[in-house]
């Protein structure tokens, strides 16, 4: 029988019973916030009418008006899928839940028996049970060990009158339906164990999911399994391989390292560091071979992991306390924010530069319908002016000209600004009309009154036309322009809204994790 003050403080961990808070004032905040959310995106990038439903940019807003339809009405089954950490955790409310996680083949399932032979021989009661299809099967037989992995569900066992070791294929399953089930179940644990091979601690994809961890503010203590190495010996004459505890300083430089590591990352991630427990190493391997001695228990860090385990206990029982808002939390975060800040990053990106690079374009686009419609219109004025001899005709020519610049204005518009759904408001024949009498005033007073002078009409004719061609255009751009901005003021306040609701969701969870 085990006699160790460490396990047996740590059973004492049976005795305590978590307690249970009002969250219901929290829990409708959450609500109120996702509500909230849900009509500021309603009200976000309404339709307009203004640009070609073809064009890049029309397509680009389509899209993101489609993902928030899509993303709302998607809100509910999300929070669904939740209802299996939920009842997993309804049915062990009053125990706490440490969720084994790590890699496959990081000796999860060996501390897991370990520690349940530990509860044993202290004579508490043992209960290994998995799922199946989400109901609790209850059984005797511990957990598999191997080279291989081999928990292909998720498993666990009861330790006593309050403690649960959830046992999982790892979130870096060979499966990916079993790294799934990992991450499915996370949210019903109280606190997590980290493990990390000896051979190969503190992986980075590991600790990406660690970082995701850490950030829902849940418990977590890096264990460094296999800490132990195979050492060469002369016994009776011959030379023997035996297995042996990594020294001191071996495991001191590897926790260290960890323990680094695992913070550099953690900044990066722009993840609070000092919500990561120093790692401890341990050798499950070393006690079995001793028997489970107090002596082999101390040398292969079991001491050193109790203490840890105490030293989180409080910890623990206050993230219990509030883990239904913390589930609900992390369902808004996850699932709902992220998902619209991912769109930020990347269409609404798109859609910001597609607006800089329309804007960028509009000058040059002028040029080319001032251009063009010139080199349409301009080259025909002579014969006409010959059809027309009398000045009595001035209308006439000028009406003509009116349609001709019309209709060459639409055609380039149609090119040049394929992307815009405008069209000309055809203003300028008053204008041209009464600029060409004015200037044939004093291009004919040496001439006879009932006779054109050709060369100064025209003079008179492609001035004015260039007047005006300018002035339509700038009065086109400037619609243009307009609808530019509209559209980026629609985008700037989307991620306005997107800004604030994560502002707030953090308010609420800072609120919820650093009130007494």
């Amino acid at each position: 029988m085990l006699k160790n003050s460490a396990i047996q403080t740590f059973i004492q961990l049976s005795k305590v019973s978590p307690t249970s808070s009002d969250l219901t004032s929290l829990l409708q905040e959450l609500q109120n916030w996702r509500d909230q959310l849900g009509q500021n995106l309603e009200q976000s990038l309404c339709a307009n009418h203004v640009l070609h439903p073809e064009s890049v940019l029309a397509n680009q807003l389509q899209t993101l008006k489609q993902f928030l339809l899509e993303h709302q009405q998607n809100w509910d089954s999300k929070w669904l899928e939740f209802a299996p950490a939920q009842s997993l955790a309804d049915t062990f409310d009053h125990k706490v839940m440490l969720l084994v996680f790590g890699k496959f083949n990081a000796g999860k399932s060996s501390l897991c028996n370990l520690l349940a032979d530990f509860f044993h021989f202290q004579g508490q009661q043992v209960q290994y049970f998995h799922l199946d299809q989400g109901e609790i099967i209850y059984a005797h037989t511990p957990f598999k060990e191997g080279a291989t992995e081999t928990t292909a569900r998720l498993q666990g066992v009861c330790l006593g009158e309050s403690l649960v070791l959830l046992d999982t294929p790892g979130l870096h399953s060979v499966t990916i339906e079993n790294a799934e089930l990992t991450q499915r179940f996370i949210d019903s644990a109280d606190g997590v164990l980290w493990l990390s091979s000896s051979s190969s601690p503190g992986q980075v994809q590991e600790l990406d999911a660690l970082g995701r961890e850490l950030r829902r503010h849940k418990p977590l203590l890096p264990i460094i399994t296999r800490s132990d190495q195979v050492e060469e010996d002369e016994i009776d004459g011959e030379i023997c391989t035996m297995l042996c505890n990594k020294s001191a300083a071996q495991r001191a430089l590897q926790e260290q390292d960890v323990l680094q590591r695992s913070q550099e990352k953690l900044i990066a991630m722009a993840v609070d560091p000092l919500l990561l427990k120093h790692p401890v190493s341990v050798s499950a391997q070393m006690v079995r071979q001793a028997e489970f001695s107090a002596q082999a228990m101390s040398e292969a860090g079991f001491e050193h992991l109790f203490s840890a385990l105490l030293d989180i206990i409080h910890p623990i029982l206050d993230y219990k306390q509030r883990k239904p808002a913390e589930m609900y939390l992390h369902y808004l975060q996850e699932h709902i924010l992220q998902a619209l800040q991912d769109m930020c990053a990347s269409t609404v990106k798109d859609i910001e530069t597609q607006l800089a690079q329309m804007q960028a374009a509009l000058e040059q686009q002028q040029n080319k319908i001032i251009e063009q419609t010139w080199r349409s219109v301009v080259p025909q004025i002579p014969a006409l002016l010959d059809q027309y001899p009398e000045r009595q005709s001035i209308q006439a020519v000028v009406q003509t000209i009116q349609q001709w610049t019309v209709a060459a204005l639409s055609e380039q518009m149609t090119l040049q600004l394929a992307d815009y759904a405008i069209q000309i408001d055809p203003v300028l024949s008053l204008a041209l009309e009464q600029a060409i009498s004015h200037e044939m005033l004093s291009a004919t007073t040496t001439v006879q009154e009932n006779i054109f002078e050709h060369e100064g009409l025209y003079k008179a004719l492609t001035a004015q036309l260039q007047l005006q061609l300018r002035d339509m255009s700038d009065k086109i751009i400037a619609q243009c322009t307009e609808i530019l901005a509209v559209q980026t003021f629609e985008i700037e306040k989307f991620q306005q809204h997107i800004l604030e609701s994560a502002q707030e969701l953090y308010r609420i969870a800072h609120d919820m994790r650093h009130t007494a």
